[in-house]
């Protein structure tokens, strides 16, 4: 494995600084998720936590509708002892996982956790996937990548994207399993996908099996908080959200502290939704109570009040209150997200105080670059198993091409021996009018910027010199960065399970570190297929 620093990355400068410690933003998170500081988040989690015997009941129901592996039943187990502590990662219910981070999410929460129950004998540690299962931006799920382009299906615009019926998938999925060849991990993944995604299920269902058979033999367990007997234990702070609107105040507060870094979310006045017939709709205040945005439905104080506390599952928290959810339910020590999940959550923390919650410990989780030995090779040649790979192709290539090429030296030394005469001239209209100076100031822009046209011709030339060469090198950053972007935010996990098997979730696991947060390049022994 390779680990590059994410500081020469390319990340924002919010991560940056969360990563250094910055004292800027100490205020704005409880503990910084060092290995020693889970054991000391755990102690005062776990004296607070209410929820145990429902959270436990509510995910034991859901997970026993699957073939649970050996390590799946002994964390389900640990979860009713009080010493057990989680640590969890979110994400939506993305066709076949969406882009390959999904995975990298869930192995490191796995590995945070495998890693400090091996170290710290009183505290049990569980990884949770928490599922996006009442999110309702269906186009942001509805796709997977692999390098020869991309999966897509449609659906009836809706709610909550986790009541979708899979049958509108298998069109696109057929389509998919066509294109795959007759080798034992292709197979298995057709096999994968026809157990999840054609036998009828809705997303949320599917999504649950799906990172089960990926992921299950790893001891994830997956929760589905669309649930009435969880949201019983938000009544209280749904309630004070509803009718005293305070997150916002807090949040607005938080985002003009933090106003030099770029805000992630944004609160509203109340901010829930309401669930009915499949549809979540945003709830605004009125002179008179309450009202829905889409189907104007109203609802006087009282009478919301009351449909709160009979039917607690219709209200749903948005992006402010969903992390506060999260904390309550669950005896929960650390959150691992991307960047931009821990720029939204550090939002949060005065919110938090408010309502009472305690903060979580945040993790940026670790980025992953797959190579496979194909593209191992070529990448050596030019160098870019290392940070230089975060410059852009075109700079790269230009860079290369000036190194190989003697002409660019001697264009520059003679661009110099210019630049050497003018300040002969200078010193000669020193002695003479201003005219004359200004006359070779002109002459020396104009020639000096001749010289740099000059410069660029010659690239344009010399890269066709070296055509072999800088096509090998666009082929390594088609491959680091499709359609420019980091390849673990683009491209499906099936792009590299058809030569790797279950095989590549083991490659991965052992690329994750644990307790540094780091760009980790992990070299596979399969060769990638385009």
């Amino acid at each position: 494995m390779i680990k590059i620093d994410f500081e020469h990355t390319g990340v924002s400068a919010l991560i940056k600084d969360y990563l250094k410690q910055k004292e800027v933003l100490k205020p704005f998170y409880s503990l910084f998720p060092t290995e020693e500081n889970y054991a000391i988040r755990a102690d005062k989690k776990l004296k607070e936590y209410q929820h145990r015997d429902v959270f436990h009941s509510v995910i034991s129901q859901q997970m026993d509708r699957l073939e649970l592996s050996e390590k799946q039943q002994e964390n389900l187990a640990l979860l009713k002892d009080s010493n057990t502590a989680t640590v969890t990662t979110g994400h939506q219910l993305n066709l076949l996982t969406g882009p390959l981070y999904f995975i990298y999410k869930i192995l490191h929460v796995v590995k945070i956790c495998e890693e400090l129950s091996q170290k710290d004998s009183k505290i049990n540690y569980v990884p949770i996937y928490w599922m996006a299962t009442e999110d309702h931006d269906f186009d942001e799920i509805n796709h997977f990548y692999d390098y020869r382009g991309k999966v897509e299906y449609n659906a009836e615009d809706g709610g909550f994207v986790g009541d979708i019926s899979t049958k509108s998938t298998e069109e696109s999925l057929q389509k998919f399993i066509d294109s795959l060849g007759d080798s034992a991990f292709e197979n298995k993944l057709k096999e994968i996908i026809q157990t999840v995604y054609f036998q009828q299920h809705d997303l949320a269902t599917a999504t649950r099996i799906l990172v089960h058979e990926l992921l299950g033999d790893y001891g994830i367990l997956i929760l589905d908080a669309n649930d009435a007997e969880l949201k019983k234990c938000m009544i209280p702070y749904f309630e004070k959200e509803l009718f005293n609107n305070e997150a916002q105040n807090f949040v607005q507060q938080t985002n003009e502290a933090l106003s030099s870094y770029k805000n992630q979310a944004y609160a509203r006045e109340i901010n829930l939704f309401y669930l009915e017939n499949n549809q979540r709709e945003r709830i605004e205040k009125t002179a008179h109570g309450f009202t829905l945005v889409d189907s104007l439905k109203e609802f006087s104080p009282e009478e919301f009040k009351q449909e709160l506390h009979s039917h607690p599952e219709k209200f749903s928290p948005n992006v402010i209150l969903r992390p506060m959810y999260q904390e309550v339910i669950l005896p929960n020590v650390a959150y691992i997200g991307g960047g931009g999940e821990i720029a939204y959550w550090l939002q949060l923390k005065s919110a938090f105080e408010n309502y009472g919650i305690l903060f979580p410990m945040l993790v940026v989780r670790n980025s992953m670059l797959l190579v496979p030995n194909a593209y191992k090779h070529k990448a050596e040649k030019y160098n870019l198993l290392s940070e230089k790979m975060f410059v852009t192709a075109s700079s790269f290539k230009n860079k290369f091409t000036e190194h190989q090429s003697d002409l660019f030296k001697e264009l520059e030394d003679l661009k110099l021996s210019l630049e050497n005469k003018f300040e002969s001239l200078e010193e000669l209209a020193e002695k003479t009018t201003s005219s004359f100076g200004s006359m070779v100031e002109a002459q020396k822009k104009k020639q000096l910027k001749g010289y740099d046209n000059m410069h660029k011709r010659l690239l344009k030339a010399e890269k066709k010199r070296f055509e072999t060469e800088i096509k090998k090198i666009d082929e390594v950053y088609d491959f680091f960065f499709p359609r420019n972007n980091w390849q673990e935010r683009v491209i499906n996990f099936s792009e590299f399970y058809t030569n790797n098997g279950q095989d590549l979730f083991s490659k991965i696991y052992d690329g994750l570190d644990a307790f540094n947060s780091s760009f980790n390049i992990v070299i596979l022994d399969s060769i990638a297929k385009k």
